[in-house]
């Protein structure tokens, strides 16, 4: 994993899931580009801003001075994601940010990551009402519920936020969880951020 002296939270590692098929985009989405980056470096750059650890999980791009964990299963959504940066995170609790997230902002992370999750907790980004699995972080006991969910066939990332025995939602601006799945969701963001 990516080390960083100069950053000051270490209770939480930060990780980025890069490892979607990218089927209604067409093409790799962490390899889009706002702003002169791709979505990739953009934010791990922005989580390495906040956690002394950082890697990247799945997906077959490293960002510079980036470390990526190939998923120990690969194919299976987001939650196969998910149970690899837990598992590799030594139990401590994992922030997960969807590589298809770009404008998530240090601010943000920081507060859905502070203070500490508890063991058995999750805290969830929330904006207009709906809950955004891919932009929480997951305390180390949720480990198992990950698993039991993976071992019967389940893939939902909700599934995990239902069987969580304690959920916190953060309210956050909706900006910050904009969302590219399409190519009409990317030209959406460039036309409406003008980056």
């Amino acid at each position: 994993m990516r080390k960083n002296a100069y950053m000051h939270i270490s209770h939480t590692t930060g990780s980025v899931l890069a490892g979607g098929a990218s089927n209604r985009m067409g093409r790799d989405k962490a390899s889009l580009v706002l702003d002169g980056q791709s979505f990739l470096e953009r934010l791990h750059g922005m989580l390495l801003g906040v956690f002394a650890e950082v890697a990247v999980h799945g997906g077959a791009v490293v960002p510079t001075d980036g470390v990526l964990i190939p998923d120990e299963m690969p194919g299976e959504g987001p939650v196969g994601g998910l149970l690899t940066a837990m598992r590799v995170a030594s139990r401590r609790a994992v922030f997960v940010a969807s590589v298809d997230t770009p404008m998530l902002t240090p601010d943000v992370v920081r507060m859905i990551v502070e203070p500490p999750v508890p063991s058995d907790g999750v805290r969830v980004a929330s904006a207009g009402g709906r809950i955004h699995p891919l932009v929480a972080v997951y305390g180390p006991d949720i480990l198992s519920v990950v698993e039991r969910r993976f071992d019967q066939g389940e893939r939902s990332m909700m599934g995990v936020i239902d069987d969580a025995p304690r959920v916190v939602e953060v309210e956050i601006d909706p900006d910050a969880v904009f969302n590219v799945n399409t190519e009409a969701d990317y030209q959406q963001l460039i036309e409406r951020y003008g980056l």
